[in-house]
């Protein structure tokens, strides 16, 4: 019968079993699964489930399972728990943390069971070189090689262009360096609101420019802009306080009002009393009684009235004090996404600058034909994040990627420079790639 207890119990058991099998076997599809550290970007499946013994069956907590991705810190937020430091720990070691973690927040006999599941690794960013320079979804054992295909391969300029003048290539150069220009300065601002400061600081790249024209017409924006978002939210700010106060002012003379009518009711609670004695002993005429009757209704009812006026009154200074703190919480979100966005097409404008760059020497050095081998003439570099910082290394075809990877792409002018990469590329930031499925 499925009410028996020790069906429920080896029915548990059983679909325990399933999913101790079902992870084992995902982990094992990758062979980097159990060793990999968890590094920020990474996305993982958390599942935790305890046994029940009074319904004899694995109860799965639903509230505290789900996707968690880790942030730039290296931290999770999961609910109970709080913020959790998973950076440079494997799945093994951040289940076991959490499971300890809720052991000791709820009080529980046991500590309840911890599975974790990498859903995503960090993606991967090829540039340079390649057909569609981006950001790639890592798998275990990828290579250069395959990253390289993943991207199209080495970039080739259709047939008819080649030998062609760069003049083409030259203005889309400038109007690349244009916008990333505004991006820069754009960028600067968004990071100054973000971080509350009374003024942008503007990074050296934008500041040294050559284009001085344009590079103070964008500074001089991106200020003006700065200023009048700042006076907007002052005005928001200021409107919701100003409500705030008339508010408390009101309530404030509702609660005397109400005080003072309080007191005249008690009075005439007190004066309706001796009257009643009165008329009953035929001193009063029923008259006066009747009319200090309707007198004390109505005052009554004033009463009653002024409480819900009151009400109302701390209501409204309710909503205007959280309108008064949501604001400041509505543009820091605003500012943080605009910035994300903007980081993102930044780093697509240095791919298309670096990519236009090296189809310009290309274009003056390249004869028709060159390069025909294939991958065999590509530079390969990669530039991986350590504990110390970034590492910039060389690469062959078979070079394994790790997740968060930078493979730099370009084309060797000599064999000399396949063996000894010393060409400086453009900076690119991997935290601001755009996601390519």
């Amino acid at each position: 019968m499925s009410s028996n207890p020790i069906s429920r119990l080896l029915r548990g058991r059983f679909a325990v079993a399933l999913l101790a099998g079902a992870a084992h076997s995902w982990f094992c599809s990758g062979a980097q699964a159990d060793d990999y550290r968890l590094a920020a970007q990474t996305k993982i499946h958390i599942s935790i489930i305890q046994w029940n013994p009074s319904k004899g069956e694995y109860q799965r907590w639903e509230a505290l399972s789900g996707d968690f991705l880790v942030s730039g810190q290296g931290t999770i937020a999961l609910p109970v728990v709080g913020s959790l430091d998973v950076g440079g720990k494997t799945s093994t070691e951040v289940a076991a943390q959490i499971s300890a973690a809720l052991h000791d927040k709820m009080g529980l006999i046991s500590p309840p069971d911890v599975s974790i599941e990498i859903a995503q690794y960090p993606s991967i960013y090829v540039v340079g070189a390649v057909a569609t320079p981006g950001a790639y979804q890592f798998k275990p054992d990828l290579t250069v090689l395959q990253a390289v295909a993943l991207a199209g391969g080495r970039y080739r300029p259709p047939p008819e262009k080649v030998g062609q003048s760069g003049i083409s290539l030259l203005g889309e150069l400038t109007t690349i360096r244009t916008n990333k220009l505004r991006l820069l300065g754009r960028i600067a601002r968004l990071q100054a609101e973000l971080g509350g400061d009374a003024e942008i600081h503007f990074p050296a790249e934008l500041t040294g420019a050559d284009a001085r024209d344009l590079v103070d017409q964008i500074m001089a924006l991106e200020r003006s802009l700065f200023t009048a978002r700042a006076n907007e939210k002052t005005r928001q700010v200021e409107k919701l306080s100003d409500l705030r106060d008339m508010y408390t002012h009101e309530l404030d003379m509702l609660t005397t009002k109400g005080k003072d009518t309080g007191d005249e009711i008690t009075q005439t609670e007190t004066e309706v009393a001796k009257i009643t004695k009165l008329v009953e002993q035929g001193i009063v005429p029923s008259s006066r009684w009747s009319e200090l009757r309707r007198v004390l209704g109505q005052m009554r009812a004033e009463h009653a009235q002024g409480d819900i006026d009151a009400m109302r009154a701390r209501q409204g200074l309710s909503e205007a004090t959280r309108q008064e703190f949501s604001v400041s919480d509505q543009r820091q979100t605003e500012v943080a996404t605009q910035l994300r966005d903007a980081q993102s097409e930044l780093a697509e404008v240095r791919s298309r600058e670096y990519t236009t760059r090296q189809l310009l020497m290309a274009d003056s050095t390249v004869a028709p034909g060159a390069g025909s081998d294939g991958n065999s003439d590509l530079k390969l570099v990669i530039v991986r994040q350590e504990r110390q910082g970034p590492k910039e290394m060389k690469a062959s075809e078979t070079t394994p990627l790790a997740p968060g990877d930078v493979v730099k792409v370009f084309v060797a002018a000599s064999m000399q420079d396949i063996v000894d990469p010393a060409t400086p590329q453009p900076a690119t930031s991997p935290q601001t790639g755009g996601q390519t499925q």
